[in-house]
């Protein structure tokens, strides 16, 4: 399927599926992402109750049945409906309660007054974790609820099992990776989370067609923080191999695009956002910590320089309107555009040095910008020859100078042309 198709395809076979922290509906979704890129899975595999980093990897937690039933037995809403009904890590239960009580379990999302919520809270917080059940209804649902007693079950599968992060990887020529993130998680929803699966497996693809890498590409897909942070805890060694990490998610739809990245400056993750919002005027570069929030804090905790590729605002935030008929395949292979163009711009940055001690005659190679009357254009190239100084990379001079990369690269190529200047090695950078 070309235009995107066979993405949102994927997205409407695993889109309702038990996409938590540990479920036996997690390996079919990785192994058809694999199926999608052409290549093999590793398996990176976590086993309940083990501590990674001060995380515990909590129980595999699978859905038999729930349900809310009203006073005169009538099927009010169920698990069935929509997988928000149920909080994920909610504790078994089955029992009757007066309306009083009943609302004392229930939450409603804040704005969306017809749709489940999702509850992350007793997923994410070990205390509360299998210790206390939640279920969500749509607020016109509550209100419509009548004085009686109301039944409710919640039947569940509760087990050791393992947490399982999918890892697709492209080799390079280097030792140096950059680490492409993405969550599985977050049932019944396909904006948050899995749009960026959609966007990253896109990626993958793309590079995955490139004749040759300098780079080794590292896709991983993982439930939100936990799996990164046991990740990284489990192979330190990925911290000290990772030249920059890039996440993404919420780029089914919204309004405005951003970039948050690293408050690193020079890093590669920072300098590859400072160049796309260069390159592309609607794109903004906000600070690491005004995005979303996801693993792209543990990497950058962690010492890896690291980002967010983005979409604000989704009022359909953590609710069932977060729906896959929303979903604009346009959008999600904009957001693969952006991170492949950073791929790109990394694989294609290099260092130069000098081959004259003095300024090099320009009008003598056909190269000179007319300073007056052609301004703007004579201060591009002068950044560039100034820039390269054997030190600095092509990357580091648009960075700087605020200046497109492939204006760099192209009058680079030019000075290359004519033997003005010759690569240098380039040291390593994070």
């Amino acid at each position: 399927m070309g235009g995107g198709k066979d993405l949102l395809a994927f997205a409407q076979r695993h889109y309702r599926r038990n996409r938590t922290i540990v479920s036996r509906d997690i390996r079919p979704i990785l192994e058809d992402a694999a199926k999608l890129c052409g290549t093999k899975l590793k398996l990176h595999r976590f086993p309940s109750g083990r501590d990674f980093g001060t995380w515990i990897i909590p129980p595999r937690w699978d859905v038999r049945e729930a349900w809310l039933k009203g006073p005169n037995g009538e099927l009010i809403a169920s698990y069935d409906d929509h997988p928000l009904f149920l909080a994920p890590y909610s504790t078994p239960f089955h029992g009757k309660l007066s309306l009083e009580n009943l609302k004392k379990h229930v939450q409603s999302h804040a704005t969306q007054k017809d749709a489940y919520f999702y509850e992350h809270r007793l997923a994410y917080d070990f205390r509360r974790r299998l210790k206390e059940w939640i279920i969500t209804l749509p607020q016109n649902v509550v209100d419509r609820l009548k004085p009686g007693q109301y039944e409710v079950k919640i039947d569940l599968e509760i087990e050791p099992g393992e947490m399982l992060v999918g890892e697709l990887a492209l080799p390079g020529t280097s030792n140096r990776d950059i680490v492409l993130l993405c969550n599985y998680c977050h049932p019944g929803q396909v904006n948050d989370s899995f749009s960026g699966v959609l966007a990253m497996l896109e990626v993958f693809r793309r590079l995955k067609r490139l004749p040759k890498r300098r780079y080794n590409y590292r896709l991983f897909l993982m439930p939100e923080t936990i799996g990164s942070c046991a990740l990284l805890a489990k192979n330190p060694t990925m911290i000290k191999r990772a030249a920059a990490a890039i996440f993404s998610e919420f780029v089914g739809w919204g309004e405005r695009w951003e970039i948050s990245v690293s408050d690193r400056p020079g890093t590669l993750a920072w300098l590859l956002a400072k160049e796309a919002a260069a390159h592309d005027e609607n794109l903004k570069v906000v600070d690491l910590f005004a995005g979303w929030g996801n693993d792209e804090y543990v990497f950058d905790y962690a010492g890896v320089s690291a980002m967010a590729v983005q979409k604000f605002d989704s009022p359909e935030y953590h609710s069932s309107n977060d729906a896959p008929e929303r979903l604009q395949s346009s959008e999600i292979l904009r957001a693969a555009d952006i991170i492949y163009r950073m791929c790109e711009v990394a694989e294609a940055d290099r260092v130069l040095a000098r081959r004259h001690p003095v300024p090099v005659y320009l009008t003598r190679y056909d190269l000179y910008l007319d300073a007056v009357h052609e301004r703007d254009a004579f201060k591009k190239r002068r950044s560039v020859l100034y820039g390269i100084d054997g030190k600095q990379s092509l990357l580091e001079i648009a960075a700087k100078a605020g200046l497109d990369f492939d204006f760099v690269r192209r009058f680079a190529d030019q000075l290359l042309k004519h033997k003005l200047v010759r690569p240098a090695a380039a040291g390593q950078r994070r």
